[in-house]
């Protein structure tokens, strides 16, 4: 994996705001003594610095100032956010606290968990508050994937923005059907306005995003092309055994053959008048009969289930030729899931808490889109 972004910086001679008293509200504050006061940090560079203390004026209330990049914390911004960052990009908990240990500065594995788990929050708040601020998003992405949180298989839906790849959404769900995928969607694609949902050709898309959301929905035709291919590959191979089978079809092999091509060719084409080629082709394989109880499917009721499943996703696949902001794949969001989810979790035994998933997963997501450009410091001001 590999992020590009600045860590928080440490200057001591640069003070933070008083900003608002938190006793009365009020803002006006002034020296409270003329010495600052010692305070030891653990940092890179930096061994100790100076706070000072203001007076509000109003109340009395007295309030310390810390220089930019130092808190109250024993741990500077910029060790905290080295921490979060060597973690991110692969190292455990351990190996995080044992590198730094050997750049000289010790913090325990606990206290990189903690900050890697504050500084997800941060980043989850921060990413709410501009899904909703920064307006409408006309087309999303939607797909899921799995982890393991102490050793079970833990379902995880991502909605995305499809033209940025900014991480909109995140739930833990138990399994891919209609409501818990609804759910997912909705509060998202409510809050941004959304058009249109990408995703897959995974069945429990088409009446949460069509019937449910009301909204267009563009089925991945990657996915489609690819699945085409292997069913028709497929196809091929038990025709050897069933020739005799499409004579009931009044069907010669060599017409499945060239029908194979012609579905092929139209998943990786889409032509204006695939729609009536795919109805063709459909009343050549509607009679072939579905199989018995325990049996296989014949090769020509695999072929009518092909055609019919294709011929039904037609205007859901072809979506994006009549629109002009989508591309028709879902790569967005694959991309997302494969570079900000599974890149870091392969180097993982697993997740404790499923509390850990949304933290670490928005953390990442996030510093992985902006990468370049983005300020770590935003996560521990």
């Amino acid at each position: 994996m590999r992020i590009e972004v600045r860590l928080p910086e440490v200057k001591p001679g640069v003070y933070q705001e008083v900003g608002m008293c938190p006793k009365c509200g009020g803002r006006a504050f002034r020296r409270y003594g003329k010495k600052g006061e010692r305070k030891v940090i653990r940092d890179l560079q930096h061994e100790e610095v100076q706070s000072q203390r203001y007076q509000c004026e109003q109340c009395g209330y007295r309030k310390r100032v810390y220089p930019v990049g130092v808190s109250r914390a024993q741990q500077s911004d910029r060790l905290k956010g080295m921490s979060v960052l060597l973690y991110i990009l692969g190292l455990s908990y351990g190996g995080v606290s044992d590198f730094l240990g050997a750049m000289g500065v010790y913090i325990s594995k606990t206290t990189v968990y903690n900050n890697v788990q504050e500084a997800g929050e941060r980043a989850r708040k921060k990413q709410r508050q501009e899904v909703g601020r920064e307006g409408k998003r006309a087309v999303v992405g939607a797909d899921g994937t799995y982890v393991k949180v102490k050793g079970e298989k833990v379902g995880i839906e991502v909605i995305v923005d499809d033209s940025t790849g900014e991480l909109l959404g995140l739930e833990i769900i138990t399994s891919e059907n209609g409501e818990e995928v609804l759910k997912v969607l909705r509060e998202v694609v409510e809050e941004v306005g959304a058009e249109v949902v990408v995703t897959d050709d995974h069945g429990a898309y088409k009446d949460v995003v069509e019937i449910e959301l009301g909204k267009q929905h563009q089925i991945c035709r990657a996915h489609v092309e690819r699945n085409v291919e292997e069913w028709s590959a497929s196809i091929r191979e038990q025709m050897k055994q069933e020739e005799a089978s499409l004579a009931t079809l009044g069907l010669a092999p060599e017409q499945m053959t060239e029908d194979l091509v012609l579905l092929q060719r139209l998943a990786r084409e889409h032509p204006p008048e695939g729609a009536a080629k795919l109805e063709r082709v459909f009343h050549r394989y509607k009679e072939a009969p579905p199989p018995g109880k325990g049996k296989r499917h014949s090769v020509g009721y695999r072929m009518r289930m092909l055609v019919t499943r294709l011929w039904d996703n037609w205007k859901r696949l072809t979506l994006y030729l009549r629109r002009g902001d989508l591309d028709g794949t879902n790569n967005t969001t694959e991309r997302l899931i494969g570079w900000w989810i599974k890149e870091r979790y392969r180097t993982m035994r697993g997740y404790q808490r499923k509390e850990s998933i949304r933290n670490v997963v928005f953390l990442t997501a996030r510093m992985g889109v902006r990468s370049g450009y983005y300020d770590m410091a935003e996560l521990f001001a």
